[in-house]
């Protein structure tokens, strides 16, 4: 049964994003969306001696308008301010000199797009830690459906899927509008309960951005970290249940 995920492309994603991405044939970086202002799309967690911290990426100007895809870096944000502080954080951790790499690369090939340094961060971290999934930017389909819950079930049909992964996060906008209920693609829900790994010192903190697990794990467990998080798809039903109980 050929299954698809859709994310927005996010700034180094927690594990949860990988496992989605992992768990389906073909993965859609949702791009062609409006882009939200202090989102997950410029900013994420990264672990320090004093707890978390939110690394931010400043972003150009930006209207109602924009799309994820057209969002540029902004011209004032310093580089290598940066990559010191993921050093400062990281550089301790025995494959950092990877991740760093990653970034300088995303970096080097986004032409400051930031959909472009994200989706390059993703697939480089895809790519070392062994995940086929096939990825696909929303913006290169002829999707036509403006609706946001019908053009989830519109892209399914355009790839032929015959079941959409969901993860736990749109549960609520698609119990009160799913357009799944009377059609032939299935609706299932993702559930995952985030690892614990080796991390350094301090207590474990999860939901960090994945260059931390990364950093300390290395490419050749990371995978089998991730999918150790995975737990039994839910049915929309179930999944309510679940969350009445």
């Amino acid at each position: 049964m050929k299954t698809v995920a859709i994310m927005q492309p996010t700034l180094m994603p927690w594990l949860g994003y990988f496992a989605l991405m992992d768990s389906v044939d073909t993965f859609i970086y949702l791009d062609d969306v409006q882009y939200v202002k202090r989102s997950w799309q410029s900013r994420n967690r990264i672990k320090t001696l004093q707890g978390e911290l939110m690394l931010s990426l400043p972003v150009n100007k930006v209207t109602t308008t924009n799309r994820i895809k057209d969002v540029k870096i902004s011209e004032t944000h310093n580089h290598t301010k940066f990559m010191k502080t993921l050093e400062g954080n990281l550089g301790k951790a025995p494959y950092f000199s990877l991740c760093e790499s990653i970034v300088e690369n995303a970096y080097s090939e986004s032409e400051d797009f930031l959909a472009r340094f994200n989706t390059g961060i993703i697939n480089r971290v895809a790519r070392a830690c062994g995940i086929q999934t096939q990825r696909i930017l929303a913006s290169s389909l002829e999707v036509e459906a403006q609706e946001k819950t019908e053009r989830l079930l519109a892209f399914c049909k355009h790839l032929n899927a015959e079941n959409y992964l969901s993860p736990v996060g749109s549960f609520n906008y698609l119990k009160q509008n799913n357009p799944f209920a009377n059609s032939s693609v299935s609706l299932s829900f993702q559930t995952y309960k985030h690892p614990e790994y080796g991390q350094g010192s301090g207590a474990f903190l999860p939901h960090m951005g994945c260059l931390d697990a990364l950093s300390w794990v290395g490419p050749d467990k990371l995978l089998e970290v991730i999918q150790s998080g995975n737990d039994a798809p839910l049915t929309i039903e179930q999944l309510a249940l679940a969350n009445a109980a």
